[in-house]
C-alpha cells in the first residue's frame, strides 16, 4: 500500500481559538491564554478520572476524541492491534518537569506526586490516549523542534504502508512552558489531531474525506545558503510532487522565524518557483499543522505547508483537498 494512498476522514481540535477546524483564523492575532481558562475538562472529557492528567495530554485527549468522531464509524470498523498514533510536541511536558526538578533538587524525589510522576516521560501523552482508545498496534511521539507535528505525519503514514496498521493519528499538542523559559510569550497551547485511513477502506465505507497529504522531512547544511542546500531543497520538492505530475510548486505557507534556515529555505523555495508566503512561527509544533488543517477544509488547489528549525529541520507537506464537500462539514 503506498503511503499517498491515505485519506484524512476526520480533524479535531482544541485551543483557545475555538474548536472548529473549519473556522480557524491563522491569518489574524494569535490567541495566548495560558492560563488553560478556555479548556472545559468536563465538558470534553468527562467529570471524572482527568485531574492529575497534563495539561497537554487532556488536549490531545479531547482532541482525538473529535477527530475520531468526525470520522464517523471508523474507529469500530479497526481492529485495536491494526491502529496507530504518531504524534508530535515540543513544550508538551516541560513545565511538569521543571516542577519535578524543584521538587527533587527541593524536599526530594518522595514528594513526587504519583498520579503526575509517569509523566515524566513524553511518550506518555500519546501512551494515555492508546489507553483510552485501544490503540495497540503502535505509537510514536516525535520532538524535532518545530517540524514533528508534520513529521508524525510522514513517520506514521511511512508505517502504515509498512502493513503495520489500518488507521493512523496524527497530531500535535502543546502547552505552555515555565515562565522563565526562552519563547514563553510565543508559546502554544491545545492540539490537533488527524484521522487518516487507506483510501481504499474509507470509500468501502462511504466517507469522501478531507483530502490528503504526503510529508517529506529533510535536513539542511550548515550553509544554507549554499548550493548543497539549494540542491536539497530541490530534491525534496521533486520527490514531493512527482508522483502528482505537478507542472510546478503549489503555493507556499512558510512556517519559521527569522533565523538563517528559515530566510534560506524561503529565498530556495522561492528560486524554485514557488509563491512562498512566510509566517511567523510559534512555540512548538501546532502551527504547521493547523495550517495543514486550514489547506484541508479550505477545498482549495494544492499547497505546500513548509515550516524549519532554527538547528535545521526542515519538513513539508503537501495538502490536496478532496473538492467535494466532507459529511462533517455539512452538519456545522
Amino acid at each position: 500500500m503506498s503511503a499517498d494512498a491515505l485519506v484524512v476522514t476526520g480533524i479535531g481540535v482544541v485551543g483557545p481559538w475555538g474548536h472548529d477546524p473549519s473556522r480557524l483564523d491563522l491569518d489574524g492575532d494569535r490567541p495566548h491564554d495560558p492560563t488553560d481558562s478556555w479548556f472545559d475538562v468536563a465538558a470534553e472529557l468527562g467529570p471524572r478520572g482527568y485531574k492529575y492528567v497534563p495539561p497537554s495530554c487532556r488536549y490531545l485527549l479531547a482532541a482525538t476524541r473529535r477527530a475520531l468522531a468526525d470520522a464517523g464509524d471508523l474507529w469500530h470498523r479497526v481492529p485495536e492491534a491494526r491502529r496507530g498514533m504518531a504524534v508530535g510536541t515540543n513544550n508538551g511536558i516541560a513545565t511538569l518537569i521543571d516542577t519535578m526538578d524543584e521538587t527533587i533538587t527541593g524536599p526530594g524525589a518522595a514528594r513526587l506526586g504519583p498520579a503526575t510522576a509517569p509523566y515524566f516521560s513524553i511518550n506518555t501523552l500519546a501512551g494515555r490516549v492508546a489507553m483510552d482508545h485501544g490503540i495497540k498496534g503502535w505509537n510514536l511521539t516525535l520532538t524535532s523542534p518545530r517540524t514533528a507535528s508534520l513529521e508524525a505525519l510522514g513517520a506514521g503514514a511511512r508505517a502504515v504502508a509498512a502493513g503495520r496498521s489500518d488507521l493512523l493519528l496524527a497530531g500535535s499538542t502543546e502547552a505552555p512552558p515555565p515562565r522563565r523559559a526562552p519563547g514563553h510569550g510565543a508559546c502554544e497551547a491545545g492540539a490537533a489531531v488527524l484521522a487518516l485511513e487507506p483510501s481504499t477502506q474509507a470509500a468501502a465505507r462511504g466517507a469522501a474525506g478531507y483530502g490528503t497529504c504526503r510529508t517529506l522531512s529533510f535536513f539542511l547544511p550548515g550553509d544554507a545558503s549554499g548550493a548543497l542546500a539549494r540542491r536539497t531543497v530541490d530534491d525534496a520538492l521533486t520527490r514531493l510532487l512527482a508522483p502528482d505530475g505537478h507542472d510546478g510548486p503549489p503555493p507556499v505557507r512558510l512556517i519559521t522565524d527569522p533565523c538563517p534556515v528559515g530566510t534560506a529555505l524561503a529565498a530556495h523555495l522561492r528560486h524554485l518557483g514557488a509563491r512562498t508566503r512566510a509566517v511567523p512561527a510559534g512555540g512548538g509544533t501546532l502551527l504547521p499543522l493547523l495550517h495543514v488543517i486550514h489547506a484541508l477544509t479550505g477545498q482549495g488547489p494544492p499547497r505546500l505547508v513548509a515550516t524549519t528549525s532554527p538547528e535545521g529541520t526542515c519538513a513539508l507537506t503537501l495538502v490536496r483537498p478532496h473538492p467535494t464537500t466532507h459529511h462533517a462539514q455539512e452538519e456545522r
